[in-house]
């Protein structure tokens, strides 16, 4: 008896170190863009993959493939001249997150956090400050959202260039490089 449950102890603690993948299907990413100062429509990426290891490195990936403005034509002109596709084929985000206070948490609670989350974006990094809720949906699911949008300067990421190309060529007189985002990263184990 005493060693079934030795073995049920090492197993049940195994699957507390366990490392979390993110849930594409039940994980999002949008962002609202702004054109000629009064028109705002909202966008999104089709993919989020990445992982939090038990260590708490959260790695995610966007591939920028998978954007998705509802216009073809503008989404192939985004991945020309904005995000560069060819050579740069995902947005990354990564952070250290506190996995005892995770951990901590019972199947049903939230808990709020204010996270350093370090965004690369063709080949400049920014680190940013999201506020965010942890759900512990299970003893095998987390819910990660921001409670506010984070705000994007594209001008700090340095694409001012396709901005302007994007501009042009749909005959605007502005577009914002100012960008509000929200997630929400669905993880199991």
């Amino acid at each position: 008896m005493k060693k079934m449950v030795s073995v049920l102890a090492c197993a049940l603690s195994f699957s507390a170190l366990a490392d979390w993948s993110v849930d594409s299907q039940n994980s999002s990413l949008s962002f609202v863009s702004v054109k000629n100062e009064l028109v705002a429509e909202t966008h999104h990426f089709k993919q989020l993959q990445g992982s939090l290891s038990d260590a708490g490195e959260l790695k995610v990936s966007i591939p920028v493939s998978g954007i998705e403005t509802n216009i073809p034509l503008r989404n192939e002109r985004i991945l020309q001249y904005t995000l560069l596709s060819k050579d740069f084929a995902a947005i990354t985000a990564t952070a250290k997150v506190d996995m005892a206070k995770v951990s901590a948490l019972k199947v049903g609670q939230t808990l709020t956090v204010q996270q350093p989350l370090d965004l690369t974006l063709l080949a400049q990094s920014q680190t940013l400050s999201t506020s965010l809720q942890v759900v512990k949906l299970s003893d095998k699911q987390l819910l990660v959202y921001n409670t506010a949008p984070v705000m994007l300067d594209l001008t700090k990421f340095k694409l001012d260039a396709g901005i302007e190309k994007l501009r042009e060529l749909a005959g605007l007189k502005v577009i914002s490089p100012l960008v509000p985002v929200s997630f929400s990263v669905n993880l199991t184990q």
